[in-house]
């Protein structure tokens, strides 16, 4: 008995250590960009010894991985299911681009890691970048619902309507994250109205 008390505790511990070098990861990426974090500097924020990074991720490559998973979770990207009971188009777009423009908010940190990286992109971070834009596809599509969601002109414009740097653009024109969103929102409505 005392065994599985030992086993539960031991994977508890090597999963607190996973999270803690993930965290410092995290920390460190945002603090001098992915390019320049290297294993040894996760290891000392995290206080562990190198060879625990390099147990748990095998490479930089593959714990950069991680962190980009994490990112993409901790974000909490909207999907098609805030729109579950909204039959409205007009109040479906107004619901998508408020989420999106939260998600942006939230988001930014996090462009700004990428746009420090050289060529600004972050090469490891590509998966979880496809796996963004096929979530915000389909969450335009949603949005736009049948017929229209098989137009690939109106998903063109929709997605360029809802694009982050329309956002930035607004918000930095002193615009706040929900009067930006609602700007957005009436001129996709209008423009969704002409293709009815």
């Amino acid at each position: 008995m005392p065994r599985s008390y030992q086993l539960g505790r031991r994977a508890r511990s090597v999963a607190a250590t996973h999270d803690r070098i993930i965290e410092a990861a995290l920390a460190l990426y945002q603090e001098q960009g992915v390019s320049a974090t290297t294993m040894l500097d996760v290891a000392r924020r995290a206080d562990v010894a190198p060879g625990t990074v390099a147990n748990h991720f095998g490479s930089a490559e593959s714990l950069a991985t991680a962190v980009g998973d994490r990112v993409l979770q901790d974000l909490d990207m909207p999907t098609s299911s805030i729109l579950d009971g909204v039959d409205d188009q007009v109040e479906r777009v107004r619901i998508v681009c408020r989420s999106l423009a939260a998600f942006y908010v939230r988001s930014e940190p996090w462009w700004r890691v990428s746009q420090r990286e050289p060529g600004g992109s972050i090469p490891v971070w590509a998966e979880a970048e496809r796996r963004y834009a096929a979530a915000f596809e389909a969450l335009v599509r949603a949005m736009i619902g049948p017929p229209g969601s098989d137009d690939a002109e109106q998903l063109l414009v929709t997605t360029s309507l809802l694009d982050p740097h329309l956002f930035g653009s607004i918000l930095i024109a002193g615009r706040t994250p929900e009067a930006g969103a609602d700007l957005v929102a009436d001129v996709v409505n209008a423009w969704l109205a002409t293709r009815a």
